[in-house]
Parts: structure tokens; sequence; C-alpha cells
């Protein structure tokens, strides 16, 4: 159900700021008074984004150039910088290849290229804002096309906010500019991330070679979540409507952020079926007793497993904020759900081996079957990814594999783009298996979470859990591409969150909200000489 949340609570502050709550039921006198005087109202710190900085890049504006190591303490317990609580799962595990599945072989073909060496812009590198005016093209011809970067999870969160104050920034700046208080939100991402990885400077030849980075940090995270049941800054891809979208989602992990509200929603998800005779079974509570040695109706000796119950992945997202307290429930909050269940599609998709790895090459114009440079393989090699045979798996409790592989014998395994993303896709499989059938659920959970931090400090300020919700998410990604495709005008905000338009540097001279005043206006107007009208008819009676 649409607005399905849950509070997790931090004693010491308020939850909600009063500010945040702003109704709908505004007379039409007051709706000139309320948008014209909305500018003069003082500004607050973040100027573009009103709210936990929902612009936070998912996309970088220059390839990442780093390798990401787990970081691992193997003779004390790591401490959960968020709550206090130690991760489980502290060892760290080899580095393995898994041999890549040929029948697969057709969702890894490479495209043909025409020109693979054709390096117009590179990619992720800003391109010089258009200047605005009258330009005919869609919003996604002019800013996300090639030789532009593809589009973000940024590119369908920020309109959630004011779709109309992102058109001015996309067509002002070419992008959203990137303030103090955003920079100071991205440091603390950092910091999170710095607790579970570090990073060292890598060299990159080619345009592969800096993709090959990033698809071989995804396998590092991987390893991390199944090592420790937790990872951070895991990049994502996938296609909303034949359109690429990339972003990083915060954080992926194994601990459940709101377990009341998870088994809430396990009670309500129960499919109602027609109760069973006393002497009836169902075909899987059947077939369970039959492979754990047991008659229908008989005892059996057997009360354990053959296998570990699987594990339930979280998605979280971490947002920072100047004020200690949370923001309001619905127009406020609408970014982060819609970011998460972006997040949560994305990661379904890639995990399920639904991507096609050749649409995702042509789109960044490489070449997929080219080899990584020797001097990326070198320095690659030179670092140490791996771990003592011996180490296993804390909830294991047995060797990981049989024996280590270094990252140059993996690495020349896997000499391509296309060979990198196929053990990427067996990584997935064997850090998040997805049940054979429908009828199971799936191991990545629709409760996800949004993570209050202070901007100036880090300090948690507290959680808000959400829901995915597929009624909600697949019309808003229509909707949102009917207005990158140019196939609808751009819309503001309405007269109840006309509270956003303070905290908006193009307030002044925004055509959506003189629309608005002016209606408004108009609306007043027409109210007034209706009761004038109406008054002199009853004055002559």
């Amino acid at each position: 159900m649409p607005g399905l949340e849950s509070l997790v609570d931090c004693p010491s502050l308020p939850l909600v700021a009063p500010e945040s709550d702003y109704g709908s039921d505004i007379d039409d006198d007051a709706v000139a008074t309320l948008l014209s005087g909305a500018g003069s109202q003082p500004s607050v710190e973040t100027v573009l984004v009103s709210i936990e900085d929902p612009v936070l890049q998912d996309a970088p504006s220059t390839v990442r150039r780093s390798v990401r190591f787990q970081r691992t303490r193997l003779d004390e317990v790591v401490e959960d910088c968020k709550t206090g609580k130690p991760m489980y799962g502290l060892k760290r595990e080899a580095t393995i290849e898994i041999e890549y599945d040929e029948r697969n072989g057709v969702a890894f073909s490479p495209t043909r290229l025409a020109d693979p060496q054709a390096t117009a812009a590179k990619e992720g590198e800003d391109v010089a804002p258009e200047q605005p005016g009258d330009d005919p093209r869609s919003p996604l011809a002019r800013f996300r096309r090639t030789p532009k970067k593809p589009l973000s999870v940024t590119d369908f969160v920020s309109p959630a906010w004011c779709e109309q104050q992102y058109w001015y920034s996309l067509s002002r700046y070419g992008r959203v500019k990137q303030t103090p208080a955003m920079r100071k939100g991205s440091s603390v991402h950092k910091v999170l991330e710095e607790q579970v990885h570090r990073e060292l400077r890598v060299e990159v030849k080619t345009r592969e070679d800096a993709f090959g980075l990033r698809i071989w940090n995804v396998i590092q995270g991987l390893r991390t979540l199944r090592a420790t049941g937790m990872t951070r800054e895991l990049e994502l891809w996938g296609f909303v409507e034949d359109e690429l979208v990339n972003g990083i989602v915060d954080e992926v992990g194994t601990t459940c952020p709101d377990e009341e509200l998870e088994e809430k929603m396990l009670i309500a998800g129960k499919t109602k079926t027609k109760p069973l005779e006393a002497n009836q079974q169902t075909l899987s509570s059947f077939l369970t007793s039959s492979q754990n040695g047991a008659t229908p109706g008989g005892d059996s000796s057997w009360l354990g497993t053959l296998h570990p119950p699987p594990k339930t992945f979280y998605i979280t997202d971490v947002k920072t904020r100047q004020s200690t307290a949370l923001p309001g429930t619905g127009s406020p909050s609408k970014p982060v759900h819609i970011q998460l269940m972006l997040y949560h599609r994305l990661l379904t998709s890639l995990s399920r081996n639904e991507i096609p790895a050749a649409d995702v090459f042509a789109r960044y114009r490489l070449n997929s079957e080219a080899m990584f440079s020797d001097s990326f393989i070198a320095e690659i090699s030179q670092l140490d990814f791996n771990m003592p045979d011996n180490v296993s798996s804390a909830d294991e409790g047995e060797p990981l594999f049989e024996s280590s592989q270094d990252s140059m014998s993996e690495l020349l395994a896997h000499n391509s783009l296309t060979s990198l993303w196929g053990s990427m896709i067996q990584e997935f499989a064997r850090t998040i298996p997805h049940p054979s059938t429908n009828s199971q659920p799936s191991p990545i959970s629709p409760l996800m979470a949004a993570e209050y931090r202070l901007r100036s400090t880090g300090a948690l300020i507290g959680k808000r859990s959400f829901k995915y919700e597929s009624d909600v998410i697949e019309p808003y990604l229509e909707d949102a591409m009917h207005w990158w495709r140019g196939e609808r005008p751009t819309r503001g905000v309405e007269i109840e969150d006309a509270f956003k338009c303070r905290m908006c540097d193009f307030a002044e001279g925004c055509s959506w909200r003189k629309g608005r005043v002016d209606k408004g206006i108009e609306r007043t107007r027409l109210r007034r000489e209706s009761l004038a009208k109406a008054g002199r008819k009853k004055s002559e009676v």
C-alpha cells in the first residue's frame, strides 16, 4: 500500500520538523499570497535541493579510477558505525573464478561497433552546458545521448522533488551544480564507505580498462557482501524503457532495518488459501517431508535442514541533513522512496542476469572484446586481494574455497569486458541467489530503509522504512520517461508544495510558479466577482 512507512526513533531528537507539515486545504484567497511571497522567504543552506541531498551524484562526473579492497580484521570485532553492532562474517574470502556458463553466451555476445576507437568525449566527463532557449529537442536528446552520459538514478529522483527545478538546472548548467552542502554530504558517504572498503589509485590506458575497473569493483563489493554481510557503494546498471540507467546504491546488507514492519509485511503478503482437511497436506509440505526422510503423518528423527536458510538482502540509502529532525512524510519523502525502489529494481534485474551486457557496452561505446591493457592487468596483479586458504566464512564454518587464485590469473581468465561481465554475473548468482520458481520469495527484501545523518558530523539522526511498491514505481518511471522524451511539458510543484519555492534558486524567474500565481489571482478574481454578483441580486430582491 502506498505510504506504508515506519520510523526508527532517535530518543533525543524530534522526529519531524514542524515546518514540514503542509496541508492542501488552502482557500483561494490565500493562493496568490502564498505563492507570490514564497520568493521573499529566508533561504536555507541548500539552494538547489531542499531536503537530504536527493541529487547526490549516482553517476560520478569522472570515472572512478580506484580499485576497492575489503577491510577485514581477523583479530577483533568489526564495529558497524551506524548501530554499534558487530558485523558478522569477519573473515574475508579468497578470490574465486567461476567458469562462465556458455549457455548464457547470447546474453553476453558483443555488439560489433562501427568505430570502436571513436572517442569524441570520454564517458562520464562533463560536457559544456547547453544554453537555455527554444531548443526543439527532448531533454533526453539534449542531455543524455551519446557522447554524454546515460540516464542516472538522480535523473529520476530529482524531478520527484520538482521537475521544473531540475529542468532549469539541466538547461542552464548542463547538470545540477554541486553546493557546499552537497559536498559535505558526499564526505559523510565517503567516511561510511571507507569503513567497509579502502581504495588505491589505478592507472588505466583505455576506456575498456576504465569500465573493466568498475566491473571489478562490483565483483569485490559482492565478495565483501558475502563475507561480511554488508557492502557499500555498489554500482548498478539497468534499463528503463530501453534506456540505460546507472546508479550507485549506498548500502546492501543482511541486517533487517525494521523487524516489526517486516513481520507485518510477511503476514499481509500471505496468500489466502482454502483450508485443508485434517488428513491433507500441501504439495510443498509433502515434498519437504519426503526429502527429509519422513513419511506423511509419520515421525522422523531428522529435525534439521540440509542447507542453511537463504539470506535476505536489504537496501539502504544514506541521506545527510542540516536539520536534526527527520523530514516530513508524504511529498518531502517521495524522492528517497522513488530512489530506493529504483535501486531495488536495478539490483533485482542485474542479479537475475536480465540486463543485456551488449546493450550496456554499446551505450558506452566500448569494444567489449578488446583485451585489457598489460599495464592495467599488471597494476591489479600487484594488489593482494586474497586471504589464506584456511580462512572460512563465519556463518559457514568451513573454508570458502579449496585454493586461492591471484588477481592476475583471474583477470587473464576474463581478459575482456564480455568475459569480466560474465564473471560478475556469476558472482551475483553466488552472492544473491534467486529461486528457480516465482512461488518462492526473492532474496532482495521489499523492505528498504533511508538512514538520515547530520551533514556536519555524520551522526545518526534516525531511520525511516519504506516498502517496494511496483504499482507506484512503474507508473512513475513511465511518466518520467514521457517527460524525458519530450512527450509532455515540464511540471512544477502544486499549491500544497509551494514551500519548496522559497528554497529554490530559480523561483524568481520560474514560469510554472508565475503561471500558478496568475491562475490563483484569476480564480480569486472570478470568485469575488461571483460573490459580488450574487450580493447584488440578493439586494435587488
